[in-house]
């Protein structure tokens, strides 16, 4: 497998690095002999090993990691001696195909979803020249797999979709953690289309107007100094759980996500959520059925209400749990190793029976 990044204690990591884990970790605990090609180190207790990406110091710096992703990390990744029986890609795998093995690349977005929203104009082309690549990806490579239904919003090539999931019995409710005052939790970055920045400013202009005692738990970069507000940079999945179910609301302005994980974290944890209408939040969310959409005007105004009612969480609570049974990780582990079947079908679990 390649992925860029992973779960790093102490230092702040994406869903997509979160995903990878998971799957990896997954595949290794199930007997299959998985390694992770990637600019981190192997997370505590991982079932997979892991082998670093050349030009690590490239791919650090502030430009080379703007240009690895969708550019560069083309090259790279052909330069590993991977013996394995299948690649896994999580991005970069236009030419993947010429080491002539099966090959599985996961899309989870569309880098056209992540132009449209780009708040920084380097930013826009950077997704822009990506797009036509996901585009050839998924029209040549028949390993491709799209995280969400919406993937093939932006992406009609896409033969295969398999839903991300959570590990349902980590991820769960726990009603006696819940704070006595009213609590917000986001999981993101301040800048960009995350806008936890946006997210604060409706916090201290409007939720603690009315709510004087509410706190707001920021899982992100530090950011500035406010009342009631605490921020949180990479903690472990336990301390991340743990504040999903401390909180009365999952709150996220973000304006584009090809899947959500956070919304689907939060459902499984029994917090209701609110969101912004993208593709992944109407998705994950049903449009409003599982969980609240509201638009910018009405975010703030929203969220009061939600603190407010207690049987409206009650009822998202509820519908949450739900939804989130459709998404366990046993199930997206049980799709890959179909998948993996299909394409190289003698590949087996490395303590499989003779």
């Amino acid at each position: 497998m390649i992925s860029y990044r992973l779960p790093v204690l102490g230092q702040k990591r994406g869903g997509v690095d979160r995903v990878a884990h998971d799957l990896a970790d997954g595949l290794g605990r199930r007997g299959y002999d998985v390694t992770v090609w990637s600019y981190d180190p192997k997370p505590p207790g991982a079932a997979y090993d892991v082998r670093p990406l050349p030009w690590l110091g490239f791919a650090n710096s502030k430009l080379g990691f703007r240009l690895t992703g969708g550019y560069i990390g083309n090259l790279i990744s052909l330069m590993p001696k991977y013996d394995a029986d299948v690649l896994m890609a999580h991005g970069d795998s236009l030419l993947l195909p010429l080491l002539r093995k099966p090959l599985i690349r996961i899309m989870h977005g569309s880098a056209l979803g992540e132009a449209l929203t780009a708040s920084h104009p380097f930013r826009f082309l950077l997704q822009l020249g990506v797009y036509p690549q996901e585009l050839l990806a998924a029209l040549l490579q028949r390993g491709c797999v799209g995280v969400s239904q919406n993937c093939r919003r932006f992406n009609p090539f896409l033969r295969n979709i398999i839903l991300s999931g959570v590990d349902l019995a980590r991820f769960a409710p726990a009603i006696e953690k819940k704070t006595i005052s009213p609590s917000i939790l986001f999981v993101g970055t301040l800048q960009g289309r995350k806008r936890g920045n946006f997210l604060l400013a409706l916090f201290n202009r409007f939720v603690r107007a009315q709510f004087p005692e509410a706190t707001l738990m920021m899982v992100t970069e530090p950011g500035p100094p406010m009342e009631g507000v605490s921020y949180f940079t990479g903690v472990s999945q336990d301390e991340l759980i743990e504040l999903y179910q401390k909180a009365w609301v999952y709150a996220s302005p973000s304006q584009y996500e090809g899947f959500g994980l956070p919304y689907l974290e939060a459902l499984a944890c029994g917090t209701p959520v609110i969101a912004t209408p993208n593709p992944g939040s109407k998705e994950l969310l049903r449009n409003s059925e599982f969980g609240l959409l509201a638009r910018d005007a009405d975010f703030a105004g929203r969220l009061c209400e939600l603190l407010r009612d207690p049987a409206a969480r009650a009822k998202f609570t509820e519908y949450g749990l739900a939804r989130a049974r459709e998404y366990s990780l046993d199930s997206m582990l049980d799709r890959y190793e179909a998948l993996i079947g299909k394409l190289r079908p003698r590949t087996v679990p490395a303590n499989a029976a003779a």
